[in-house]
């Protein structure tokens, strides 16, 4: 009885309803609780009521009871019951030494040990002071896709804290300091956010040793803590998430270093204590995954950029440096990160006159004057000792790189002058709680930037042993996350050192592009399904599991080399071939300054790229700013408009045409008469484009002026925004439109609106009509309307629940006069037996037929003959690469007729029978099926919501093995099930052999966490990247 209740709040939120109902079962068996009582516990939907309900009754009926009950526990959840027992050993703890464990930790953040460091190195007198220096900072909440969700302040973020949380950011923008922030401001009680947490424990991750207890030992208390081990162990399970730990640094982790560091990251369900992780951008793909919240640090605001400059530099020095960044808008991009701005004054402080405008300049002008500056002190070593040691100390730098090494030790230095690199300050030596002294760059980027200079000096130089080293460096870049990721600091300074280095680079990126070569053209994740008119090839390789994103992030890293290196236009006929066909994508709230160079002074590449992405965003603060070099009319630019006016000097002063040019309009809540006016402006350079509006009310009773501005417009997609009659009239007079998508609009049909006037689209090819308003007169209408569409090669008419028998109509429109259509999907939209036989007899008028959805419909009267007679007419598309099913009473009798047919279908890469009412036997029929890999191209499998038990999806893993292109799999159940224990293992296990798995669906399968520990142990040891979606 003292154990429930002295846990009796852990037990009621922790123990869930598996728990719960298995105690229950335990409980009655022993005639502890009747059959009412169990029952009312189990028809209780939420589980912390239900575990309340029975901790409650059973302390009711005394110790014998709870004994019971515990006994029962530690059966059904024994991680719960003996983390409880630690909860309850941890409080034997004499609270004095925890309280003196808070004190100890508050007295080092406070200490001018902790608040005041050397951000440049102890060499160069420049103290950062976090109580005087720090100035708050702007996060972006980003979801795991890694799209921008918002802006949020430091007190925000605590407020809406989850666990785990990923702070990334590009090198030098503040991470640390930020960590350090939370830490302070914990320490003193100046954050009621804060004052949840019992303790904060601030970890660098690139020092760690041991496990946890010990790294904490060495970074802040000391050694021989009057805390053993054991009992701080305790105490973190005892407190859960009364304890944040502020990991710092993870792109500089080694997990072998700390297991428990990184067990806390990614298997946080066994700690529960709250983790805050910061990373560089580079590195986040290693963990994002793991992130509830993740968010990324921004720009410096420029009010920050000064008052941070002030306050490290004097008054006179502050004075000069920030009438520098005023007559040099080159250097306002550097300013906007931390670490630049504290190096920019470094230089001021011994070069008075200096204008860096890149990275690369920058740290090129700090590492001269460091050498320079500090050569008094080596005067006895001779010059050539000198350069010998400075030459080894770009191998360590470059070799570092490539061994992920940022730790250095005396033997590295075997070769060399160690007081060389000590005394110019390029490398920083540590010897604090050490056996052997440590030797580091003093910041990561240094590092990357030694290296960089070091391989350009390799790839550049007349000895030939020089150039095949340099040449053995650039192999060892063999994939585009190589070049995205891993090395992409390095080869920015490369090309930022030489222009001949620059089209060394360049010739890279072509040979990694080319080994691609399909790739390019191809991504998992744009299927025939998704992909309109994509010719899928007949063997995928790892190279080829590229999305659009990565394509994007490639292009924009070579744009950044292109700024980098300062070219301007000398390499533009380099950097042409490598452009070809790639696209671009660019955010309006965020445009960086590399990509007003690149249309400037590239406008070849610019002309040959396939496409270009402009987001336009209608919560974006309206622009207010005027660009001097870019405004000819001074009235109009200063008056507010949401569209900003970078975006329009981007396109309309550029004098070349576009190939292709994708805008979307999105959150527009009002549009002016200038926005119009721009968004022409930014239209006319393409000659092709693509116009995308989404949840833009503002934009209703003005779409029809857009379009106007809109000549070249070729595919158009509105969602969620009304429209009005004239809105709609102005689509139907868009005679060059090829593809149109209407989604999420239920305002009512507006007489001689779009669906009267579709019939005018006669040079459409795409039509998706998606979850609108649309009763049976109006699809009558449509399916009069798209028998004018001769062109068409794609139909989507899905969620159109109130469509009734107007698809009938359709159907035969489709089936009698669209020999040219490729794909149709006709989702949940009141589908009939009448119209599937009325396809399945037609399916010889459609030919070139490779797509035909038919899911989430219900056919009420025979079903069975409907499914059987489409099954049948299928053997006219050999070439079928998606086959979705409809669903009826006894529809799975076709299922043995069914795969007869996809034996014929070899190419088929998506399959689906939702609700085919599947049983075992069936389930084992299928297994048998894919075991003879007839479908060995198959990427998406829906077999969801039937009635299989363990047993049949136990059978089925081992035929899942041979369907080795899997991208997505989805075996929800329609009630909530527990899944056998030799089933979680067996899927597990499943799971790991499926390499290009990206997502798994289980709605209804009840995990526990044993389970979900067993599935994310395994995807976490064999390195996959799949998402599993359950209960």
């Amino acid at each position: 009885m003292e154990f429930i209740e002295s846990n009796r709040v852990h037990l009621i939120q922790r123990m869930g309803i598996i728990t719960v109902k298995q105690i229950a079962d335990d409980l009655l068996a022993c005639n502890v609780m009747s059959s009412e009582e169990v029952n009312t516990i189990a028809c209780e939907k939420v589980e912390q009521e239900a575990s309340r309900m029975m901790i409650y009754m059973i302390l009711n009926k005394g110790s014998k009871a709870c004994s019971i009950l515990v006994k029962s526990l530690e059966k059904h959840n024994p991680f719960l019951f003996h983390d409880l027992q630690g909860y309850c050993t941890a409080r034997q703890v004499e609270q004095d030494k925890l309280n003196d464990l808070i004190q100890d930790l508050k007295y080092v953040y406070l200490s001018s040990a902790f608040q005041k460091y050397h951000p440049l190195g102890s060499d160069i007198d420049i103290i950062f002071d976090l109580g005087t220096a720090y100035t708050d900072v702007f996060l972006w909440k980003k979801d795991i896709h890694n799209s921008r969700k918002g802006q949020l302040t430091l007190n925000v973020l605590l407020e809406e804290l989850k666990n785990p949380c990923i702070i990334e950011g590009e090198a030098g923008k503040g991470k640390t300091t930020l960590l350090k922030r939370i830490a302070v401001l914990w320490a003193s009680d100046n954050c009621s956010t804060l004052k949840k947490f019992q303790f904060v424990f601030f970890i660098s991750l690139t020092s760690t040793r041991g496990g946890i207890y010990e790294t904490l030992c060495d970074q802040l208390l000391f050694e021989q803590y009057p805390i053993c081990k054991q009992d701080f162990m305790k105490m973190l399970l005892a407190q859960r998430q009364r304890v944040l730990f502020l990991l710092d640094g993870y792109d500089e982790f080694k997990p072998q270093n700390c297991p428990e560091i990184e067990a806390m990251i990614k298997e946080n369900h066994k700690f529960k204590n709250m983790v805050i992780i910061a990373t560089r951008t580079e590195s986040i793909h290693k963990i994002r995954q793991f992130g509830s919240l993740i968010a990324e640090i921004g720009d410096l605001s420029e009010e920050s950029c000064k008052k941070l400059i002030k306050n490290i530099l004097t008054n006179r020095l502050a004075d000069g440096l920030l009438n520098q960044l005023k007559e040099a808008t080159s250097m306002k991009n550097l300013m906007k990160t931390p670490l630049f701005v504290i190096i920019a004054c470094a230089i001021q402080m011994g070069e008075s006159n200096f204008h860096p405008s890149t990275q690369t300049l920058l740290f090129s002008t700090l590492y001269d004057l460091m050498v320079e500056k500090n050569r008094y002190k080596t005067k006895e070593i001779t010059e050539d000792h000198m350069m010998l040691s400075i030459n080894h100390c770009g191998d360590l730098a470059l070799d570092g790189i490539f061994d992920q090494r940022f730790d250095f030790q005396s033997e590295d230095l075997a070769d060399v002058k160690e007081e060389v690199l000590l005394a110019s300050g390029l490398l920083n030596k540590y010897t604090a709680q050490r056996l052997k002294p440590t030797y580091r760059f003093f910041h990561k980027s240094f590092q990357e930037y030694t290296a960089g200079r070091k391989l350009c000096k390799l790839l550049t130089s007349c000895q030939e042993a020089e150039v095949k080293k340099g040449y053995g460096y650039l192999q060892k870049i063999n994939t585009i996350s190589d070049i995205t990721d891993t090395y992409f600091n390095l080869l920015l300074y490369t090309c930022g050192s030489s222009l001949d280095a620059t089209r060394i680079v360049l010739d890279l990126l072509k040979r990694i592009d080319q080994q691609s070569n399909i790739s390019q053209l191809f991504s998992l994740k744009n299927l025939a399904l998704e992909s309109k008119y994509t010719t899928t090839p007949e063997n995928i390789t790892e190279k080829e599991d590229l999305n659009k994103a990565d394509k994007d992030i490639f292009a924009d890293c070579a744009i950044n080399f292109f700024y980098e290196s300062s070219s301007k236009s000398a390499l533009s006929r380099d950097f042409e071939e490598f452009f070809c066909d790639k696209s671009i994508y660019i955010n309006a709230q965020n445009i960086p300054i590399y990509f007003s160079d690149f249309f400037r002074y590239l406008p070849n590449c610019v002309s040959v790229l396939g496409l270009i992405k402009l987001d336009l965003f209608g919560n974006y603060s309206p622009n207010k700013e005027i660009d001097d070099e870019n405004v000819e009319d001074l009235q109009i630019s200063s008056l507010k408009t949401y569209i900003p006016e970078k975006a329009v000097s981007l396109f309309f002063n550029w004098n070349q045409s576009l190939r292709s040019l994708e805008i979307t309009l999105q959150d527009f809540n009002k549009l002016k008469k200038h926005d119009i006016k721009y968004l022409g402006k930014i239209c006319c350079s393409a000659a092709s484009l693509k116009l995308r509006i989404s949840n833009s009310a503002g934009i209703t009773g003005t779409l029809n002026e857009v379009l106007d501005t809109c000549k070249n417009l070729e595919d158009l997609t509105v969602e969620s925004t009304p429209l009005t009659t004239e809105d709609e009239q102005q689509i139907t007079t868009m005679t060059k439109l090829k593809t149109l998508h209407i989604r999420d609009l239920q305002s009512e049909n507006l007489e001689g609106g779009l669906i009267d006037g579709i019939k005018k689209l006669v040079n459409a090819e795409g039509l998706v009509l998606d979850n609108i308003s649309m009763d049976e007169d109006d699809a009558k209408k449509i399916a009069e309307g798209i028998r004018n569409l001769r062109k068409l090669r794609l139909l989507y008419m899905n969620h159109l629940t109130a469509i009734g028998d107007g698809i009938t109509y359709v159907v035969r429109s489709v089936s009698d006069e669209l020999s040219e259509l490729q794909e149709i999907q006709l989702v949940n939209c009141c589908i009939t037996s009448d119209a599937v036989e009325i396809l399945a007899q037609n399916l010889h008028n459609l030919p070139k037929l490779n797509v035909l959805d038919l899911s989430d419909n219900y056919l009420e009267k025979k079903g069975k003959d409907a499914v059987h007679r489409l099954v049948d007419g299928l053997n006219v598309l050999p070439g079928m690469k998606v086959l979705m099913l409809p669903w009826g009473d006894e529809v799975k009798a076709c299922l043995t007729k069914l795969l007869e047919r996809l034996e014929t279908m070899p190419q088929l890469t998506k399959l689906g029978l939702r609700k085919w009412s599947l049983t075992d036997v069936e389930v084992k029929v299928l297994g048998n099926f894919f075991e003879k890999k007839h479908l060995e191209n198959l990427q998406h499998l829906d077999l969801s919501m039937n009635c299989v038990t363990s047993d049949g999806w136990l059978f089925f893993m081992q035929p899942l093995i041979s369907l080795k292109k899997l991208v997505s799999v989805d075996f929800s159940s329609k009630q909530d099930w527990v899944p056998a224990s030799l089933l979680v293992c067996k899927l597990s296990q499943v799971l790991t052999t499926l390499n290009y798995l990206k997502e798994i669906k289980v709605t209804g399968w009840k995990f526990d966490h044993h389970d979900l520990g067993l599935i994310n142990g395994a995807k976490v040891n064999c390195g996959k990247q799949f998402q599993l979606v359950h209960s």
